[in-house]
């Protein structure tokens, strides 16, 4: 596997590319660890059906070796094991290790962001608690459907950042 960055390609929902370290695929979905702002932030899991294409650009290239110089690079982990054959399978790993979670439903005339927390998991989708920008919890959960999901994350800043306020609330 290409241990550089890689820039993905998601004409139908981004103007811009993903930037990461690939770690994993299947037939289905690639994971990744997600860079921003020469910042590693968490993992991003997408469906491998709205890519539009994977390069290692010469900007990727030379991203890397800053990486590097930058202590970066040897925080990837690039031997981290979830079962990414499906997103159940995927959500099911990952639920052992993380407790909040963003999914993204892009696919929809109005693209559906949900964040909170996996309450079951079901044949066919998951049942997320979940809360709004402002921290407020929301009564009802969210049925949300694997057909449906276009991207996830888990372990980044925006989700840690939350998780704190949570568990400072005592919540």
């Amino acid at each position: 596997m290409n241990k550089e960055l890689i820039s993905v390609r998601r004409n139908i929902f981004d103007d811009y590319e993903i930037q990461g370290f690939l770690l994993d695929e299947s037939d289905d979905l690639i994971l990744l660890n997600y860079v921003y702002d020469f910042n590693l932030d968490g993992l991003m899991a997408l469906r491998k059906k709205d890519i539009s294409s994977i390069e290692t650009s010469k900007t990727d290239s030379f991203q890397t070796e800053l990486l590097k110089i930058e202590g970066i690079y040897t925080k990837v982990n690039f031997d981290t094991k979830y079962d990414i054959s499906s997103w159940k399978t995927f959500i099911e790993s990952a639920i052992e290790k993380h407790k909040y979670f963003i999914i993204e439903e892009e696919d929809f005339e109005v693209p559906e962001f949900t964040i909170g927390i996996i309450e079951k998991i079901c044949e066919k989708s998951i049942i997320m608690k979940h809360f709004t920008g402002i921290g407020r919890w929301l009564d009802e959960p969210e049925e949300i459907k694997y057909e449906d999901i276009t991207s996830l994350q888990i372990g980044n800043n925006y989700l840690n950042v939350y998780e704190r306020y949570f568990k400072n609330k005592g919540e």
